[in-house]
């Protein structure tokens, strides 16, 4: 790849500012926060924000400046002030009252979740190694002996079982091993910890995709010999996932921060015990996959840079394209019986992160007709033309949150990807279409070789799943790419 430009992310107009606005876009960009994010955070409305970025609204009022440093954690010279003078250390909550203990929970709470949204690769390949090495699957993630199956299977022969009498899981995120993941909250008269991380979540740092959507838990993940692998679900909400998920996430984060990670210092992990005790906790996973543009003499893949202002998990990291969690479009019992199956599900996520359409997250009562509804009818004709074929490599667990992972491949002939993908953004609500320059169309894609296989899993920050997917996908070059001669470098 000499003298070409490497993963370029097309990037986002942002407003000249001035004075405290330029302080606040730069906090803004710094943190991965939408603008709305920052005002909720500050209080303020988020059209009053967007105003003192770009410059239309000056802040003279020395209490408004005072108030913004206090919530950013800033220093009053930060915002144009001089150090307050003793009439205004007076108006502070006093050091070790009730008020100044919740904002200083709150504060550190912010602080371990910056460090987990901006180091979430390396975090997750330390907590990979807290598991015996016939675990790990790649950098960062885990998979059972049979989870990950010898040959690519057709996605169509993925048998789904539904278990509608499941047992609720014991582990909820609410356990007192959990309590210093969970910041405290009150106005100094009565104070607690959140109970959910999610309401902390919601509080303190929220992405601007965070709905409690329905969504369906893995069970069990079945392989017998002579019959297709089988994966067994029953009902749970997305909100009680990330409760567990996003708080052994933040444990980790937190013992990096204080020094080495080790088992004694992850009460939760420890309580949580075999990270295959699907039982045990919600399992929900999302389906990640790698799409492959496939020419007459090379392939290429798209890939995702995440926002870590627009996600609730695996923001500010590279990703196949599309990924999504598996959920139905809706609530009722029609959009579960249309809905609880993979294919679909990875055609409602080409559809929104590849054509930038609508997601279907339940606000309509009907259900999608994916015989006649577009782009539905053209990808299931592209498939039954064998010019778009789909496999499953098997499932794993993100180390580090302990997230499902559905692995996916999606292979598609070029003229069939350039017709069905004609429309395809740069960017949607979720993050950016990588290309490796300026130049070159997003449909394009990175060039699918060893050389750039290993540059990414190696050199990148690739979320696990995303490396394992693209590891996995070379290792079957020859059944997924049948008569392509794959070259080992550029």
């Amino acid at each position: 790849m000499t003298g070409q430009t490497w993963l370029w992310t097309p990037p986002r107009p942002t407003p000249t500012s001035v004075g405290i606005g330029s302080l606040l876009r730069a906090y803004r960009q710094a943190h991965g926060l939408t603008q709305q994010q920052l005002a909720d955070l500050l209080g303020f409305d988020q059209s009053y924000v967007s105003k003192v970025e770009s410059g239309r609204r000056a802040i003279h009022d020395i209490s408004t400046l005072r108030h913004i440093a206090r919530n950013l954690g800033l220093s009053p010279e930060d915002v144009g002030l001089a150090p307050g003078g003793l009439a205004d250390r007076r108006r502070e909550p006093p050091r070790g009252s009730a008020v100044e203990k919740v904002a200083g929970s709150q504060r550190a709470w912010r602080l371990t979740r910056d460090h987990l949204n901006h180091h979430r690769i390396s975090l997750a390949r330390a907590a990979a190694r807290l598991y015996p090495e016939t675990y790990r699957l790649g950098n960062g993630l885990l998979a059972r002996p049979g989870w990950v199956w010898d040959t690519p299977v057709d996605i169509n022969d993925i048998g789904l079982r539904w278990e509608e009498s499941a047992a609720e899981a014991a582990i909820s995120g609410s356990e007192p091993e959990a309590d210093a993941t969970r910041p405290l909250v009150g106005d100094g008269g009565a104070q607690s910890r959140y109970q959910r991380y999610t309401r902390a979540m919601r509080d303190l740092d929220r992405p601007t995709l965070f709905e409690n959507r329905l969504s369906f838990r893995l069970l069990d993940v079945a392989e017998a010999e002579g019959a297709a692998p089988t994966l067994t679900f029953g009902h749970t909400t997305y909100f009680d996932a990330v409760d567990v998920c996003e708080t052994v996430a933040h444990e980790t984060a937190a013992a990096m921060m204080g020094g080495e990670l080790a088992w004694p210092a992850l009460p939760f992990r420890r309580r949580i015990g075999d990270p295959f005790d699907l039982a045990g906790r919600v399992a929900l996973p999302s389906i990640n996959t790698l799409t492959i543009r496939l020419d007459r003499g090379s392939a290429s893949f798209v890939l995702h840079r995440r926002s870590a202002g627009s996600v609730a998990t695996a923001g500010g990291v590279y990703h196949v394209l599309p990924a999504g969690v598996f959920q139905p479009s809706g609530i009722t019992p029609f959009h579960h019986d249309a809905d609880f199956d993979l294919w679909r599900n990875v055609m409602r996520e080409l559809s929104e992160e590849l054509l930038g359409n609508a997601e279907h997250d339940g606000s309509s009562s009907r259900p999608i007709d994916y015989d006649t509804d577009e782009p539905f009818r053209s990808f299931e004709q592209a498939r039954r033309a064998g010019t778009l074929r789909v496999f499953c490599f098997g499932m794993g667990l993100d180390a580090l949150t302990l997230f499902g992972e559905i692995l996916t491949v999606l292979v598609v002939e070029a003229d069939t990807f350039d017709s069905l993908f004609a429309d395809m953004v740069r960017t949607n609500a979720e993050g950016s279409v990588v290309s490796t320059g300026p130049g070159r169309q997003a449909h394009e894609g990175i060039p699918f070789t060893q050389a750039s296989l290993r540059r990414l899993v190696d050199t990148e920050p690739l979320a696990p799943s995303a490396a394992a997917c693209l590891e996995l996908a070379w290792r079957h070059r020859e059944t997924l790419l049948p008569g392509l001669r794959m070259r080992a470098a550029v």
